[in-house]
């Protein structure tokens, strides 16, 4: 079963992704990193298998880690399995709609000779839109939680979810510098 299904995958990425560079440091630099460009594409089959492999560990990892550290019944795990994959499709949503209006927005405060106001101020209208749909997501996510939850598992539950986010976003930024290292030194 998924549970947190964008959190997993971006675990999986940064734990592979720090295996590779790992295994970067052991072979000789032009077989250990690929570029960049070449990040986004298909992984060769074995590859894929172990990544696949990887992810399903991660996944029972985090489904017996929330049933465990929140207090759910399997009753309640089946409950919160949809709702969870419902509302990270939403957040991942609005991620996207964000960092895409931030980039928007930087390029055009970029132009600083001829920068569009109007184009400035609806960057910053939507940014501020983003943000109350997140908030109105987090109460919705809270009242369909608190459906088949008490007050104290919805508390453990978003500390959790919480701190995997942390933990996945410190393991991007780690294996972002990392890989930046690589493939900008010498070869």
């Amino acid at each position: 079963m998924t549970m947190c299904r964008a959190l997993v995958r971006a675990l999986v990425i940064a734990v592979v992704v720090g295996a590779s560079t790992a295994g970067a440091q052991l072979r000789p630099r032009r077989d250990g990193v690929l570029p960049r460009a070449r990040m986004g594409q298909q992984l060769p089959d074995e590859q894929r298998g172990n990544r696949v492999q990887l992810e399903r560990q991660v996944q029972r990892m985090l489904y017996q880690m929330t049933r465990r550290r929140v207090g759910l019944s399997d009753a309640q795990m089946n409950q919160l399995l949809p709702i969870n994959r419902r509302f990270e499709s939403q957040r991942r949503e609005i991620q996207i709609q964000e960092r895409e209006t931030r980039l928007a927005l930087r390029d055009a405060m970029r132009d600083s000779t001829q920068a569009d106001q109007s184009r400035i101020t609806g960057y910053l209208d939507k940014l501020v839109q983003l943000q109350r749909q997140r908030v109105d997501l987090i109460e919705q996510e809270q009242k369909d939680l608190a459906q088949f939850m008490t007050p104290l598992q919805r508390a453990r539950y978003t500390a959790l979810q919480e701190q995997v986010r942390r933990r996945v976003e410190q393991l991007r930024r780690h294996n972002g510098r990392g890989l930046s290292a690589d493939t900008t030194g010498a070869r």
